[in-house]
């Protein structure tokens, strides 16, 4: 378990800024693409007239949200560890 954990992992923090600002480069676009839908399911949950559909709408609507407010997360946990990584392998040593 311990070496699918360490692959993972390999893959998903950066080992450089390029590559830390082409994540955040794509998760900022799946931001953007994910506000417009939410945008989108507001309207549609205003308009809706049959209850049925507008508690569909509005449950989609949580699932976006919640999915936004998890993509802003990884936005600032990348960051975080990008910038202290330096510091804590210092502090090993």
């Amino acid at each position: 378990m311990g070496g699918f954990k360490n692959f993972v992992l390999n893959w998903i923090l950066p080992k450089d800024e390029e590559t830390l600002r082409t994540w955040l480069l794509v998760i900022e676009l799946f931001d953007i693409a994910l506000s417009i839908f939410a945008l989108f399911l507001v309207v549609l949950t205003l308009i809706a007239t049959d209850l049925l559909w507008t508690i569909k709408f509005g449950v989609m609507l949580i699932v976006m949200i919640i999915g936004l407010s998890t993509l802003n997360l990884m936005q600032y946990l990348l960051q975080i560890e990008f910038n202290t990584r330096g510091y804590i392998l210092k502090r090993r040593k």
